[in-house]
């Protein structure tokens, strides 16, 4: 077998490696926003739905996403360390994997609602940027670069689990009496409390999103309080589009250091 023989075969397998591991971050993605439609459903209702999709998501981060960030860290970031135009590009991922745990520590420390419902969007809007970049722009730049088999890298990623622990009810699921969600309880006692989005914290690129995500899981009827840094203007017009026109916004507080806002879905 001559040199450029071993070299096409190398870049046929590596070729397919790629296809793979799109594939395999395709399934991962997939899998995350079906979990995150289910919090989101759940978000206004009683009984222990919210709670079980909340404890599903979890499970997934910590057996699907987790593993998969682990090995794009252990071993696909060290095969690009001799590829010059790939370096800022890890260093930037690298990053954006830190902001994709602390997302996923919100997740799980969070109580509210629509809080915990928005931090699941976000998350699922940075896992997808990053694995864009990793699948588009690192693998193939590895796939041109000699000295690096990605067939021998894609062997080693984890697979996704194709199925999960079910998640055990917590005590709120057990709970004797009429315990209130954002949604009620079906007792007919009205809940007043209503959900709220701080987003001052969240980065700014992924903050709009952040926000659709909550509005999303607010029902029709209910409102939740947004908390922004300054007056979110374009976002409400973003919001008004995609629910088309189905928004009542009242302002509750105008600055000077937060903005409160009342969103209604009508």
């Amino acid at each position: 077998m001559t040199t450029n023989d071993v070299v096409v075969a190398t870049s046929a397998a590596d070729s397919a490696a790629v296809d793979d591991v799109r594939s395999r971050y395709a399934e991962l993605l997939g899998r995350q926003a079906a979990l995150g439609a289910a919090v989101f459903a759940a978000v206004g209702t009683a009984g222990p739905a919210f709670d079980d999709a909340h404890r599903a998501v979890q499970a997934f981060i910590d057996q699907g996403v987790r593993p998969q960030l682990r090995a794009a860290v252990e071993l696909i970031y060290p095969a690009s360390s001799g590829v010059e135009r790939s370096r800022l590009l890890v260093e930037g991922l690298l990053g954006e994997t830190q902001l994709i745990e602390q997302a996923a520590a919100r997740i799980a420390r969070d109580t509210d609602r629509v809080q915990i419902a928005a931090h699941v969007e976000a998350l699922r809007v940075l896992l997808e940027a990053l694995l864009g970049k990793v699948a588009d722009l690192l693998l193939p730049a590895l796939a041109e670069a000699s000295g690096v088999s990605l067939a021998d890298l894609a062997a080693q990623l984890p697979a996704i689990p194709s199925e999960l622990p079910s998640a055990q009810p917590g005590p709120a699921a057990h709970a004797h009496g009429h315990g209130h969600g954002h949604g009620g309880c079906g007792c007919g006692e009205e809940n007043e409390e209503m959900p709220e989005l701080d987003v001052r914290e969240i980065p700014h690129a992924i903050r709009h999103a952040t926000v659709f995500g909550a509005f999303d899981a607010v029902p029709v009827g209910a409102s939740m309080i947004l908390v922004a840094p300054h007056d979110p203007i374009p976002l409400l017009h973003q919001l008004a589009e995609r629910s088309g026109g189905r928004i009542a916004v009242g302002y509750e507080e105008r600055g000077p250091e937060a903005w409160r806002l009342r969103l209604t879905r009508v």
